[in-house]
């Protein structure tokens, strides 16, 4: 069959699909809902992998905490010059950081302060290349901080101007704690960070290691745990078990482990969605089935017609398969773009569960990333099985008994 052929079948197929428009729609709604659920799943995990991936490269390659009563604590620096003189160790640099619960117009807000060691370079090499407005803390500043875009828009402050953060505890009313101890801070901004890794830095206020601890309450030979950097990538593995195995107390975390952890995090909950979407699909599966194994009696006569003036059994199994692809293309396709722009507005109404988080700052951004695999993957999901599930109801069609069908 020429070209000519194949158009005129699949116009023929469009037509058919209009002229049973109902039927066409009962097939087409479900599969849009089925593959706006896959791709804003596929789009918004693919954008936590990404910024997981991103992110390695700003965490040390080993990072060693505290335990105390099987919980993560505070570490002593005590142990610090012990892990700096394993063979293959860099540097070790204490750090000093926790979570801030506010509460911001009415909105459970939760973000992360983290108090660096201004005095070592190993920021200045890695850190400020994700400076958007400003620049990065300088040796010996005190009482300055770097915000994350997240954190700088929701307390409407830019570069140049002063924030108050207070840590407060809600028990029926506002508790406003205002101690010696530092849990309340006064800062003035010197940078911006941009949304290069939304999941690492969104959410995070940079400041000072003295100024970290006097927030929390730090003495000077503590810190929430020891940045370890390696002379090599391959001596990382070696140091961190010669640490597991050295200290008691203590937990030992590489890079990669650490993403890893983000990665599977992600991924389980992505999984509620694959086995919701899964259900979904099969049910489409079955309504097609259903509506193809089905010939009604007008369209059993059509092909009995079309089939006495010459056409072949083989082009009536390739016109009802075109109805098929046109249906998965077309709810595919509608699918795809619904569920990236569902995924682009920050998945509203289910934004929380996407991040992980029961109470989360207001203008975290849902990352989002899609790529040319999985469109492919997507189209591929949403119409290969509606064609396989196609085959044999056509094949039934194509092969009815003309005089048969037209005494029906």
């Amino acid at each position: 069959m020429r070209i000519a052929g194949h158009i005129n079948l699949w116009l023929m197929a469009s037509q058919n699909l209009r002229r049973w428009r109902g039927k066409s729609l009962a097939i087409v709604i479900p599969l849009i809902l089925v593959m706006a659920t896959a791709s804003f799943m596929m789009f918004t995990r693919g954008g936590f992998v990404k910024d997981a991936e991103i992110a390695r490269g700003f965490l040390p390659d080993v990072t060693v905490q505290g335990i105390e009563a099987g919980r993560v604590g505070k570490i002593s620096l005590a142990i610090k010059k012990r892990i700096e003189e394993i063979p293959h160790v860099k540097l070790v640099i204490p750090r000093v950081w926790g979570y801030l619960p506010l509460k911001i117009e009415g909105t459970d807000a939760a973000y992360t302060m983290m108090g660096l060691d201004l005095e070592q370079m190993v920021y200045d090499e890695k850190l400020p290349w994700t400076i958007e407005k400003g620049a990065f803390l300088a040796p010996g500043d005190r009482n300055k901080a770097v915000l994350g875009q997240g954190v700088a828009l929701s307390f409407k402050t830019d570069v140049g101007e002063r924030f108050v953060v207070e840590d407060t505890v809600d028990v029926g009313e506002r508790l406003l704690v205002e101690d010696t101890l530092g849990n309340r801070g006064e800062f003035e901004v010197v940078g911006v960070l941009n949304n290069t890794v939304q999941i690492y830095s969104t959410d995070l206020i940079i400041v000072s290691l003295e100024d970290a601890r006097l927030f929390f309450g730090y003495g000077e030979n503590e810190a929430s745990d020891l940045l370890v950097y390696a002379d090599s990538p391959e001596n990382v593995d070696r140091i961190a078990w010669e640490i597991a195995g050295s200290f008691k107390n203590i937990r030992v975390l590489t890079a990669k482990a650490l993403t890893d952890l983000v990665k599977e995090a992600f991924g389980r909950r992505g999984g509620t969605f694959q086995a919701m979407w899964l259900i979904l699909l099969t049910t489409v599966l079955l309504l097609v089935w259903a509506q193809s194994a089905h010939i009604s009696v007008d369209v059993s006569k059509e092909i009995g017609i079309l089939k006495a003036v010459g056409w072949q059994t083989g082009e009536i199994i390739e016109m009802r398969m075109m109805e098929s692809l046109i249906l998965g293309l077309g709810g595919t396709s509608i699918g795809i773009l619904a569920g990236f722009l569902y995924a682009l507005l920050g998945t509203p109404g289910i934004s929380g569960y996407c991040l992980g988080c029961a109470s989360v700052y207001p203008k975290f951004p849902v990352p989002v990333n899609c790529d040319f695999q999985s469109i492919v993957l997507l189209f591929i999901l949403g119409v290969l099985p509606l064609m396989g599930v196609s085959a044999i109801p056509a094949w039934l069609a194509g092969v009815v008994d003309p005089d048969e069908a037209i005494r029906r």
